[in-house]
């Protein structure tokens, strides 16, 4: 028969771990919230961004940053799932933006890992919203998702010049060595074909 200290000390650590799961699931929706007006800004209408919660998180080895799902006629589901350490990244985005070592993004070379790792956590972000419209090339929603990658980064906490820095980073740092369903093509580019605000001479 086990002793009552042990039953209590059980007891007590099932509390623990039923709190912090609860801790969890409320840091969880708190964050899917915002998310979600993130890319519900970019897509024009409600849309909902699923970050993995604790349990599912131990499980999240999909390694392709995010999803959206199309039905037979196209047409895009109104939820995105964004992988773990994803959602993570965008989580932490406010306190990495604030290191130092963050004005990196202002050049043209590679940043430190976690740098890195919160700008193409925007990107995912950004490029997901582009699925949410509808647009099922992979191609054409990198190319888009560059082009909104300064309106996401600035929902995140950048201020304007750093949220343009950014996608530009992004664009001269990481595309290159993105997988070739995402290379970008001839019309995206300045009044291109894929060029979102072709009035603009600013690019991306």
């Amino acid at each position: 028969m086990p002793k009552l200290g042990n039953v209590r000390a059980l007891a007590a650590l099932i509390l623990v771990v039923l709190a912090l799961l609860a801790w969890e699931a409320r840091r969880e929706l708190s964050l899917d919230h915002r998310l979600s007006g993130v890319a519900g800004e970019i897509v024009g209408r409600h849309v909902s961004v699923d970050c993995p919660g604790f349990l599912r998180g131990l499980v999240d080895i999909s390694g392709h940053g995010g999803s959206v799902m199309f039905d037979a006629n196209g047409n895009p589901s109104s939820t995105t799932h964004l992988e773990t350490s994803v959602c993570h990244d965008l989580s932490a985005y406010g306190s990495t933006r604030k290191r130092a070592d963050f004005a990196c993004v202002f050049g043209s070379t590679a940043c430190s890992d976690k740098v890195e790792r919160a700008v193409y956590a925007v990107l995912v972000l950004s490029h997901e919203s582009q699925h949410l419209r509808g647009v099922q090339d992979e191609s054409a929603a990198q190319c888009y998702a560059i082009q909104t990658m300064a309106q996401v980064a600035g929902r995140l906490g950048s201020p304007p010049a750093e949220a343009s820095a950014v996608a530009a980073h992004f664009l001269a740092v990481s595309q290159p060595h993105m997988p070739t369903e995402y290379e970008l093509s001839d019309g995206c580019a300045d009044g291109g074909s894929l060029d979102l605000n072709p009035q603009s001479t600013g690019w991306p």
